[in-house]
C-alpha cells in the first residue's frame, strides 16, 4: 500500500510550467526569489515577465510605460529587472561618479538620448558616448560651436541641435554629422533663455529676457541646401521669459518672472498666438518658473524660485499638486519619467532630491560632489538628465553620473578641459 501511495504521488518539479506559473503569482517577492534558489528550471520560471509585469508598471523611474523616456534608455528591461531598478530608486541604492571635471565655471545644460550625453559648457556643446553600463565615454564624438557667447539653452530634437544663447542668436546643426542647419543673429533683443522644438521639428520657439516669445517655422532653402527659420508669431509676454515647452495639441506654456504682476504661466495657442489661458496668479510676486515638463496633454510640472515643484492642469486651471523644498531654496531645474518619478536640483549645495509624485513627502536627497572639495565649494544644480537606470547632474565645473543599475563607475577616469 505506501509503494502505492509513493507511485501516485505528484513532485512540484514535475508539474506543467503553467501550472507552476499560476502557483507562482501568488507567492511574493521575497518567497519568488527562495523559489528561484531551488533549481534552474524554477529559477528559469519564477523569472518570466508574467510573474513581475504588474509591479514593474509601478515600478519608480524604470517602468519605461512613457515613449519619450524609453527612447532615452539604452535597452528596454524585462519586467523583472524594472522591479530591481525601481528598488534601488527607492531605497537610493547607487554608485556616484564624477566623470567630467571643467576648471571654469560655466552654467552648463543636459540632453540625454539613448547613445549620447550632450553637456553645453560655455559656448560649446559636447557630445559623449555613453557606455553600454550608463557610463559616460573617456573622449567626445562631437563638438558644436557657433555661439559667441555661452549656450544658455539647448535642445536636442528630431536630429537636431537647436540651441539659443546670450548673444541673442539661434543656431542649429545636424546631430549626427554636426554640420550646420542655420544661424540666426540678433533674431531677439537680449539673451535667448529658453528653447523648445515641437511639430516633428518643424516648429522652434524661442524665449528671451526681452519679454517675447518667438515662434519659427523650419523651411528648407533649396539654393543653400540647408534649413530657414521664418518667424510666424511675436507674442509680447509683458515679463522675462525663463522657460518655454509645447505640448503635442499645440499648447504653449511660457514660465515668467512672475514679477509686476504677470502670471508666472501663460498658455498660448500655437498656431495663433493667442493667450488662452493665465495660471499661478495666486502665487506670490516673484515665482518665476525656471523649468517645466509636459506629462500629458492637459498636465505639466513647473518648478522655479518660490521653491516649489507643481503638477499643473489646464482642465482645472490651476495646480493639482505640489512638493516644497524643505530647505527653502529655489528649484533650478527637474527631471521626470513622466510616470511616477520626479527629481530636483536646487540652488544651493549641488543637491539633488527624489521624490515619488505618489506621495506628497520626498524619499531621500544626494549631494553631487563639487569639483573640488573644501570649504565653500557647493554649486547650483543647473540641469539633470534621466534614464531607467541612470541620473546625470550637471554643476558648474563637474558633470556627475548616479548610476542604479548596481555597476560602480568610481573607477572611471575624469576628463578635465
Amino acid at each position: 500500500m505506501e509503494l502505492k501511495l509513493l507511485s501516485l504521488s505528484i513532485c512540484l518539479d514535475s508539474l506543467p510550467t503553467d501550472v507552476l506559473l499560476t502557483l507562482f503569482k501568488y507567492l511574493d517577492r521575497p518567497s519568488l526569489g527562495s523559489v528561484a534558489q531551488v533549481c534552474s528550471r524554477f529559477r528559469d520560471i519564477s523569472y518570466s515577465d508574467c510573474l513581475w509585469i504588474q509591479a514593474s508598471r509601478k515600478a519608480l523611474a524604470s517602468n519605461q510605460l512613457d515613449p519619450a523616456s524609453l527612447s532615452r534608455s539604452q535597452k528596454i528591461f524585462s519586467a523583472r529587472d524594472k522591479v530591481r531598478l525601481g528598488k534601488a530608486w527607492i531605497q537610493g541604492h547607487t554608485f556616484e561618479s564624477l566623470v567630467v571635471v571643467q576648471n571654469t565655471k560655466f552654467m552648463p545644460r543636459l540632453q540625454l538620448e539613448a547613445k549620447r550625453l550632450w553637456v553645453a559648457w560655455g559656448n560649446r556643446i559636447w557630445c559623449h558616448p555613453r557606455l553600454p553600463d550608463g557610463g559616460i565615454a573617456k573622449t567626445t564624438s562631437r563638438l558644436l560651436r557657433g555661439h559667441a557667447d555661452d549656450s544658455s539653452k539647448f535642445v536636442v530634437s528630431d536630429g537636431m541641435v537647436v540651441s539659443g544663447g546670450q548673444d541673442r542668436s539661434l543656431c542649429a546643426r545636424n546631430a549626427d554629422s554636426g554640420r550646420f542647419l542655420f544661424a540666426k543673429r540678433y533674431c531677439h533683443g537680449g539673451e535667448i533663455s529658453a528653447v523648445d522644438v515641437t511639430a516633428s521639428g518643424a516648429v522652434i520657439i524661442t524665449g528671451s529676457r526681452d519679454k517675447n516669445v518667438l515662434v519659427w517655422n523650419i523651411r528648407e532653402d533649396p539654393d543653400r541646401d540647408a534649413l530657414h527659420p521664418v518667424e510666424v508669431h511675436s507674442i509680447w509676454v509683458e515679463d522675462r521669459v525663463w522657460s518655454v515647452a509645447a505640448n503635442d495639441l499645440g499648447l504653449l506654456a511660457v514660465g515668467t518672472a512672475g514679477t509686476g504682476g504677470v502670471p508666472p504661466l501663460r498658455l498660448y495657442d500655437l498656431a495663433s498666438g493667442t493667450n488662452v489661458l493665465d495660471m499661478g496668479t495666486e502665487l506670490k510676486n516673484g515665482a518665476g518658473m525656471l523649468d517645466m515638463a509636459w506629462l500629458s496633454s492637459s498636465t505639466f510640472l513647473a518648478c522655479g524660485y518660490d521653491t516649489f515643484t507643481r503638477l499643473w492642469d489646464t482642465r482645472c486651471r490651476t495646480y493639482v499638486r505640489s512638493w516644497e523644498e524643505p530647505y527653502d531654496d529655489s528649484v533650478y531645474c527637474l527631471a521626470t519619467d513622466k510616470v511616477n518619478c520626479l527629481v530636483t536640483g536646487t540652488a544651493r549645495s549641488g543637491r539633488v532630491r527624489i521624490w515619488d509624485m505618489r506621495s506628497s513627502g520626498f524619499l531621500y536627497m544626494k549631494h553631487a560632489s563639487p569639483a573640488r572639495q573644501g570649504y565653500g565649494q557647493t554649486s547650483p544644480v543647473y540641469s539633470m538628465a534621466m534614464d531607467a537606470a541612470n541620473l546625470y547632474v550637471a554643476l558648474d565645473q563637474s558633470l556627475n553620473h548616479f548610476g542604479f543599475s548596481g555597476q560602480d563607475h568610481k573607477r572611471q577616469r575624469r576628463r578635465r578641459f
